[in-house]
């Protein structure tokens, strides 16, 4: 299966909420449209609070992948308005 490449990748593991979604705001306000971010998680709640993130912000989770740490969030920029 191919999967996309990430054009950058956030190692969030190990950080408690709210601070995986502060870094990647901080990289998405960095990141052109379209752009993929990959997010490591091993927070539990990481990814219900990226999908609500990604939802008001109108981002797209392209993919959640479990991992042995915890997940791999793939997210994709939004279009610039």
């Amino acid at each position: 299966m191919n999967h996309p490449v990430p054009n950058h990748t956030i190692d969030a593991k190990g950080l408690k909420c709210p601070m995986p979604v502060i870094k990647l705001q901080q990289q998405v306000r960095k990141s052109q449209a379209g752009e993929l971010i990959a997010i490591e998680c091993t927070d539990p709640t990481a990814e219900q609070d990226i999908t609500s993130w990604a939802k008001v912000n109108k981002h797209i989770i392209q993919n959640v992948q479990q991992t042995d740490f915890g997940c791999v969030i793939l997210l994709a920029t939004k279009e610039k308005t």
